[in-house]
């Protein structure tokens, strides 16, 4: 398929190019999902509680107070975030098996 360069106006189309580049219905062959597949770590309640270990643990290496400190709350925030996630989720496949 030819395209234009950046930030010009291409020439018209030849149709039988298009009818390639843009899948019909019937081509498709996997069902599309609702929810989203490729989602970051933090973005998952696995990833936040893996997030969370990784607070604990460097709290517990040598330093200061105040960093274990932030470290401890950062983990405590991290485990809140995951609970939710898994809450979220929980209940949107509910609410979808329901429908």
């Amino acid at each position: 398929m030819r395209t234009a360069p950046f930030g010009t106006i291409g020439a018209a189309i030849d149709p039988s190019e298009a009818a390639d580049a843009i899948p019909s219905a019937s081509q498709e062959t996997t069902p599309k999902s609702p929810a989203r597949v490729n989602r970051r770590a933090e973005d998952t309640g696995a990833g936040c509680r893996a997030n969370a270990a990784a607070d604990l643990a460097r709290a517990s290496a040598p330093g200061g107070d105040y960093m274990r400190q932030r470290l401890e709350h950062s983990a405590a925030v991290w485990t809140e975030r995951a609970g939710l996630l898994e809450r979220l989720e929980r209940n949107f496949k509910r609410r979808t098996l329901a429908a």
